[in-house]
């Protein structure tokens, strides 16, 4: 990749012009969904969450999704990011830390008291970016699945 090539990098709200792009992206997360789907998820009129993509040169190259809760413990709202993924080819060039910096921008405006992040247990690359990134690491998720 030439040096510089995504220097410039817009965040905007998703849209569903961007569904294909967000659904090579998730695949490339390892998420398995068809472009109808992430349609229906963009379109959705959920309150408590947004989906953003960084454009570069009318390109999408990074998305990432963001959900806005009451954190009952801390008796305060909290942000999570949910989901963010920047393309293998775009990686390295400051674009997953303008999208983290758009998530503490959009927290901040909504008095969040923490933002959060997750990410598998497999993806130790991403853990060691995370917390170069000032992010603490600081409990296990458990799930149980429930067939849905």
């Amino acid at each position: 990749m030439a040096e510089g090539k995504w220097t410039v990098v817009d965040i905007l709200k998703a849209s569903s012009k961007h569904a294909d792009s967000i659904q090579v992206l998730l695949d490339q997360l390892g998420y398995r969904c068809n472009t109808e789907e992430v349609i229906s998820a963009i379109d959705s009129s959920e309150p408590n969450s947004d989906l953003f993509v960084a454009v570069s040169r009318g390109k999408v190259i990074g998305f990432m999704s963001l959900i806005y809760f009451f954190y009952f413990p801390l008796q305060k709202q909290n942000c999570r990011i949910t989901s963010l993924v920047v393309d293998e080819y775009a990686r390295g060039n400051g674009v997953g830390k303008r999208l983290i910096d758009h998530a503490l921008e959009k927290a901040k405006s909504l008095s969040c008291a923490q933002l959060e992040v997750t990410t598998s247990l497999a993806r130790e690359a991403t853990q060691a970016y995370y917390e170069r990134s000032g992010f603490i690491k600081s409990s296990f998720r458990y799930y149980l699945d429930l067939g849905i």
